[in-house]
């Protein structure tokens, strides 16, 4: 972790003493400060070019630890006297304080310096070209730089298809199984094995299978892990197959029950169940699952054989089995990219192989590393070396120990991103965007004014899940990653690890019990309800605060949020806000640089607060929104003093106040009221590349539109709840200079007309286009010279019953998605006719309407050779039979 601490210290001394920022301290000692930088530079490009991790010296570890506790005490103490500072106008005894304390970190960092040159010049730590001699030739670099690229020839692409090596028989026996004709009853098939094995990529496949698709009226995949909840099992299997999201907020297991057994009620389903750990579990949601006699089926994936056996009564149950030889083997080739190799390096890699037992989540570990690792005789006997050391005596573990070694192997910028994972739930689906600004906030990717930090952060995600480390659970049209997740058993790691380095506590997992000693860590995370009062005596000095699930406030303990100084991130769940509570006992820590608030409630009570008082100059990103529908109205004229702030985030704006500055950094806002939408406020935010609009009072205020032209970055807008929106055709350069950047558009609640239609098709660079429940007319036809550039369509709409359209009206769409189409007949047939055309994407539609699209399909391959792919999920089937009542799925 010496890394992540010199780049933490570093950072904090960018944000506080090389920008302008009210009550600066040592404005006249900027000599300590800037030695102290250097000093860190120099640290930081040690770690950066010297491969600690793989060479076996104790004196160079014994180093890198001394690194990692000076730079996080002088982060700590530095820190602490600034809050004084800060707070208290600036005084004498603390400004003199810090100055020691400058004064303590450069001494001690010029100790790690001449210590680090005693052990080069005996040539104990690396081999080949000096270090320094490369540093000298270079230079300091004061800024973080990136490890060096891997070969793109060899950039590890995992499929879930590579994956699959060794399960042939077990896939088809498991898909013969499921769509069985003869057995008609409600039938459980389970597949066991332990972590690693290959269960839900076995059952990843299944569930996507054509043969599957096409077989059942609706598809669900829940993941249960050992840490579960009924309430939250029961939301993922609805809104799986069910477009309606008024059971989201809903907390009454009873009601959320019987909601999903109606929508299952005489459709042919498929259920998956993952991960699923005790008899209990499964005992609170099989009453949900009705048994009409029409081939439905359930697919459960465990550990336990008992708790399989247990829900399969019997059906079917499948055992998964290491890989032979020969099977793993031919993985890891799959994996790695090739088949050949040198002689050499096939028996080294071979006998790496054989050491995973047959386990394919320790051959696709060792794959990715090895694909990462120079291909030379000595890099690989390293690594094979390693790997003996670790597996050999603990065959037991041998996989936990293997997945250390990935972890061992990491670059150090890497290491403390990849531990941060201990942070989230087990099987939690990890939006992308988030946890990039999340990483940027805690001082992983340092703070240098020339650094985009979110693509810093894109770049070491993406090395990670080139590692197979992480792995990509949900992708845009484009390929681009949404949503990530880790396996369970790397996330053991990542919590072991964590605790190993002090790092991390989690409140509530069984598997990192809660301190007993009073040892601070810099992240905090519960996985249940918490009090601070507890956590105020042992984790005063922590970095972040977590929780995904409710924060029960009570007004007597918000002051209690006051004793966390040091605090940088709060991303938290409320209950309630009670007023100014939360947000003004976190108005006094100085250090926060993303704050999270959602409130979790179904109460559609409204909260106003005043932000005038909220003062951060180091916040870069401020989220504070509720439950569903439920908005909040904020004065935010607070809002800039903050001159990082990149993200706003805010349920429904209603005032700034004045604006005086211009802000450079602001990338985003959410969710702004059209009144609000003046010249004056978009001349002063010439960086916005997201924009949010909310029309809470219905007002048909349309300057907003006129003002538009002066975005010239925006990227991406969204407008919502304007129900009587009138776009205005006059007066706006449509076709030619109008928002020139915007690429992504969505309307939601609009009722947009057939002229708007038009108007939104002459934007010259859209790329993508939402519309959910945005259209007011029943029939839609396109007008010719529109929607030039659009890749992506996706519609909403539950009115829309003729759409015509031909080819030249979206002529390089690549794909279409269309859900809750209930009254849509067909798919236009000149859709056939777009040679981009890769994806259509059915959900809650009528068989009509995916009749259509395999008719599109068939003339794509016959007329152009196009594979185009037709995924669907709970068509609305009218037929008579054992698998449907009358009517559209039985929902009419």
């Amino acid at each position: 972790m010496a890394y992540a601490a010199v780049t933490s210290l570093k950072g904090t001394l960018y944000l506080h003493f090389f920008q302008s920022q009210p009550h600066l301290p040592l404005q006249h000692k900027q000599e300590i400060v800037n030695s102290l930088h250097e000093n860190l530079g120099f640290l930081q490009e040690i770690l950066e070019k010297s491969e600690i991790a793989a060479y076996d010296n104790s004196a160079m570890k014994r180093l890198e630890a001394e690194m990692r506790d000076v730079a996080f005490k002088a982060e700590e103490r530095i820190e602490m006297e600034l809050s004084s500072i800060y707070l208290l106008q600036s005084s004498s005894i603390e400004e003199a304080r810090l100055d020691g304390i400058f004064k303590q970190a450069v001494k001690q960092t010029d100790y790690l310096k001449k210590k680090f040159i005693k052990i080069q010049s005996k040539d104990q730590f690396a081999k080949g070209p000096s270090i320094l001699g490369r540093m000298r030739q270079r230079g300091l670099l004061l800024g973080s730089t990136s490890s060096q690229p891997a070969d793109p020839e060899r950039e590890n692409n995992i499929t879930t298809v590579e994956c699959m090596v060794g399960c042939d028989k077990e896939f088809k026996t498991i898909l013969d199984k499921l769509t069985q004709q003869s057995a008609e009853q409600l039938q459980v098939v389970s597949i066991v094995g332990m972590g690693g094995i290959g269960k839900t990529t076995l059952a990843g496949e299944v569930y996507k299978d054509p043969s599957i698709t096409t077989y059942f009226y609706k598809q669900a995949w829940v993941t249960v892990s050992q840490e579960y909840t009924v309430v939250q099992m029961l939301r993922c299997l609805i809104a799986c197959v069910s477009a309606s999201s008024d059971e989201h907020s809903c907390n009454d297991k009873g009601r959320l029950a019987e909601t999903l057994r109606k929508c299952l009620k005489y459709q042919s389903y498929l259920i998956v169940i993952d991960d699923i750990w005790s008899t209990t579990a499964w005992d609170s949601v099989q009453r949900c699952f009705p048994d009409d006699n029409n081939g439905s089926r359930i697919l459960l994936t465990s550990r336990l054989k008992e708790v399989a056996e247990y829900a399969s009564s019997g059906n079917f149950t499948i055992n998964l089995s290491f890989l032979n030889a020969n099977e793993s083997w031919n993985l890891y080739c799959n994996l790695y990219g090739q088949t050949k190799f040198l002689s050499v390096f096939e028996q080294i890699g071979r006998d790496i192989v054989k050491k995973c037992n047959g386990l394919r989540l320790a051959i696709v570990v060792i794959a990715s590393l090895l694909s990462k690792t120079e291909e030379t005789v000595e890099k690989w006997n390293n690594v094979a070396e390693n790997v003996s050391r670790y597996v050999i005596g603990y065959s037991n573990d041998a996989c936990s120990r293997i997945l250390y070694l990935s972890y061992n192997q990491l670059p150090h910028h890497l290491k403390a991103c990849f531990l941060y994972f201990g942070l989230f739930p087990e099987d939690y689906e990890i939006n992308v965007k988030k946890l990039a600004r999340l990483w940027a906030a805690e001082g992983f990717l340092g703070a240098e004014d020339h650094q985009n930090r979110e693509e810093v952060a894109m770049e070491c995600l993406q090395d990670l899940v080139g590692r197979s480390l992480v792995f990509v659970s949900k992708q845009s049209y484009n390929g681009k990653m949404k949503t990530i997740r880790i396996h369970d058993l790397l996330r053991d790691l990542c919590l072991r690890e964590a605790q190993h380095e002090n790092l991390l506590n989690v409140i509530g997992d069984k598997k990192l019990p809660f301190y007993k000693k009073k040892i601070s860590c810099h992240w905090i995370s519960a996985t249940s309800g918490f009090d601070l009062l507890p956590l105020t005596k042992c984790f005063h000095k922590s970095h972040s605060l977590h929780s995904l699930y409710p924060y029960y406030s009570v007004s007597v303990e918000h002051h209690l949020f006051s004793h966390f100084k040091l605090l940088r991130v709060v991303d938290i769940v409320c209950v309630s806000y009670q007023g100014y509570g939360v947000l003004y006992a976190l108005a006094n820590l100085i250090h926060l640089r993303y704050l999270a608030l959602r409130r979790y409630s179904t109460n559609a009570s409204t909260e106003y607060f005043d932000l005038e008082f909220f003062e951060h100059w180091n916040m870069q990103c401020f989220i504070v929104c509720g439950a569903d529908a439920t908005f909040h109205s904020f004065e935010v004229s607070g809002i800039w003093k903050m001159p990082l702030l990149r993200n706003i985030c805010i349920g429904h704006i209603v005032s700034l106040g004045t604006l005086s500055v211009v802000h450079r950094n602001l990338e985003s806002i959410s969710w702004l009221d059209p009144t609000l939408c003046t010249k004056d406020l978009f001349t002063r935010v010439p960086s916005l590349k997201k924009l949010e609009i909310y029309n809470g009072y219905n007002r048909n205020n349309l300057d907003c539109f006129y003002n538009f032209v002066h975005l010239r970055q925006l990227e991406e807008l969204s407008i919502k709840n304007w129900l009587d929106l009138c776009i205005p055709c006059f007066g706006i350069p449509w076709a030619t200079d109008f928002l020139p950047n915007l690429k992504k558009l969505k309307f939601f609640w609009t009722n947009l007309k057939l002229s708007d239609m038009r108007l939104i098709g002459m934007l010259p660079n859209l790329e993508i286009l939402k519309l959910i429940d945005a259209r007011k007319d029943r029939m839609w036809e396109p007008f010719e010279e529109g929607f030039r550039q659009l890749k992506r369509l996706v519609i909403e709409d539950t009115f829309l019953e003729c759409w015509n359209a031909v080819g030249d009206n979206f002529p390089v769409l690549e794909c279409l998605e269309l859900r809750d189409c209930r009254s849509l007949q067909k798919i236009p047939s000149g859709f056939a006719d777009i040679t981009t055309l890769v994806l259509i994407q059915l959900k809650c539609c009528r068989d009509s309407v995916l009749a259509s699209a395999k008719l599109i399909q068939e003339e794509q391959y016959n007329n152009y050779g196009n594979a185009l792919l037709v995924p669907s999920e709970n068509i609305r089937t009218k037929r008579v039979n054992n698998r449907g009542r009358n009517g559209y799925g039985g929902r009419e």
